[in-house]
């Protein structure tokens, strides 16, 4: 099952977040890790924006390639394009019905044998095909890609590295100013602890594929129950790789807490989207963090290994001393 994507109009109209970070941040003590070299199985790819701010690398198909897949950490399932699948010969076979925001798609599955990125490889996968018109790319990297690695997402130097997860070894990169986020979950599917929007107790996960940050419905039923002063300040359109659109509410919130770091004054949008049912987080105050707040930093790292979100700090430490 594939969640659907947040819009570009979105995120023109909602715009971002002013970040901060609680005093206890920059007080705590970040042990460097130890030295070392880059491990030898680190993917180093240059990675490129699709016009629709979405983080895009180049994928091999067997011999074929590179093509433009866009990552998504929100997604159990790579997705390809079908004219891709068509002009690579790939063989159709079961049917599949992908659930989307506002409809569902019947699809097939195609036989892909090797899928590569860097030096990251993963045999026999079967994807859906959607039209390449929805998708806009020439396919999804999903968990079922990237479940089991560490991805570290560099919005400074313009790369996505993917490697082993930590519980195997340290690099040298990680020398900058770090803050770890704790998370819980299975089958790559993160969630953040000691969240919160407002005063309210809220499910946060990571998600490269989603263009501005979304909570559900019942965070907003929430807040108002909280008597929140909530700013409800218009409404955007929320498409979707299944096709089709449906209009979601934006507010504004004075902050939104993610364990030691704080977004403030932040614009999010409110829908309830198939992602929040596939990640079991239907009946819960919940919220997805896009890339809006995440290109905030000049790192953000998911070890899906050691179930651990790390921020670099880094920029804004410099920032805030005047360097």
């Amino acid at each position: 099952m594939l969640r659907d994507l947040l819009s570009r109009r979105g995120l023109i109209t909602a715009g971002g977040a002013a970040l901060a970070l609680s005093p206890s941040t920059f007080a705590q003590s970040i042990a460097p890790a130890p030295p070392g070299a880059p491990p030898d199985d680190a993917a180093r790819i240059a990675a490129e924006d699709d016009g629709a701010e979405h983080l895009t690398i180049p994928v091999m198909l067997g011999n074929k390639g590179p093509f433009r897949f866009v990552v998504d950490t929100g997604a159990d399932r790579s997705v390809i394009a079908d004219d891709l699948a068509v002009a690579l010969g790939l063989i159709r076979g079961n049917n599949v019905t992908v659930q989307g925001v506002v409809r569902s798609y019947n699809s097939r599955f195609v036989a892909v044998a090797d899928l590569h990125f860097g030096t990251v490889e993963r045999r026999n996968l079967s994807l859906p095909v959607l039209p390449r018109n929805y998708l806009r790319a020439d396919g999804y990297l999903g968990l079922d890609a990237v479940d089991g690695t560490r991805v570290v997402l560099d919005f400074k130097d313009h790369l996505l590295q993917i490697e082993r997860s930590r519980a195997s070894f340290y690099t040298a990169r990680n020398r900058w100013q770090q803050i770890a986020i704790p998370v819980r979950g299975s089958m790559g599917h993160l969630r953040a602890m000691n969240s919160s929007v407002e005063n309210v107790s809220t499910t946060c996960f990571i998600d490269t594929g989603a263009q501005v940050s979304c909570g559900n419905v019942h965070l907003l039923r929430a807040l108002a129950a909280q008597n929140t002063d909530i700013a409800l300040i218009g409404a955007i359109p929320i498409t979707g790789v299944t096709g089709g659109m449906i209009m979601a509410k934006v507010i504004r919130v004075g902050r939104i807490q993610l364990h030691g770091i704080s977004f403030t004054d932040a614009v999010i949008a409110i829908a309830d989207m198939d992602i929040f049912n596939v990640w079991g987080l239907a009946n819960e105050p919940a919220m997805l963090i896009g890339m809006n707040f995440l290109r905030q930093f000049a790192r953000v790292s998911i070890d899906y290994g050691v179930k651990e979100i790390r921020f670099d700090l880094a920029a804004l430490m410099m920032a805030r001393n005047g360097a």
